[in-house]
């Protein structure tokens, strides 16, 4: 049921992919890295072992007149295990992610505050360095938002695509996170105008067992 569930959410950031594409070089490098982790995620499906973990962090990020708070929430972690397909240095797991946002403008012609909530398989590449884990972590995935105008952004559709890449660092349990993230939400010109947001944040993340 877990090798399901986590096959559902791969194949749903597959999906996403090809939608997210940006000309911007930062935004082009998250969705490349996206659709290499996805496709190497998805081809090596069945050496997934899955167990149910319990994971909640914090997020907190900016963008010129936006900043955002977000909560997020992991229920289960899915750990590759082909030792032949990584350098024997290197892990990797798939984390499929909820993360509900508060964002907040300080000016503009349009709304104050707006919600949302995404749905992020997160594949999470990791390396021991001495007594801690760094890890670059990459997602993608659909999206809702409460407004379709906030601060100066026009975004013309409450159903949008986050993409978000991090940089993290643990201890050799991964019982805390932290990272720091970068996180590009757009309809993909689905409809214009499409103003981009590109949060850029620091998150702390606490495993409970």
């Amino acid at each position: 049921m877990k090798n399901s569930i986590a096959a559902t959410f791969l194949g749903l950031l597959a999906a996403q992919s090809s939608f997210a594409i940006d000309n911007e070089t930062l935004k082009t490098t998250v969705v490349a890295a996206g659709i290499l982790t996805n496709s190497f995620a998805i081809f090596n499906r069945n050496t997934f072992e899955c167990k149910d973990t319990y994971k909640f962090g914090y997020q907190a990020a900016k963008d010129e007149e936006l900043s955002s708070h977000s909560l997020n929430f992991s229920p289960m972690e899915c750990k590759l295990d082909g030792a032949s397909l990584l350098p024997k240095s290197v892990t990797f797991e798939v984390l499929p992610t909820v993360l509900g946002s508060v964002w907040n403008a300080d000016f503009g012609p349009y709304g104050k505050q707006a919600f949302s909530l995404a749905l992020i398989p997160m594949g999470r590449y990791g390396l021991q360095v001495g007594s801690a884990m760094v890890d670059f972590s990459v997602g993608l995935g659909p999206t809702l938002v409460s407004e379709t105008d906030i601060g100066t952004r026009q975004k013309s559709t409450l159903f949008q695509f986050t993409d978000e890449m991090g940089i993290g660092i643990s201890d050799l349990n991964q019982r805390a996170r932290l990272a720091f993230t970068y996180r590009h939400v757009s309809n993909a010109d689905i409809k214009l105008p499409n103003n981009g947001v590109n949060f850029l944040g620091l998150g702390l993340t606490l495993k409970v067992d």
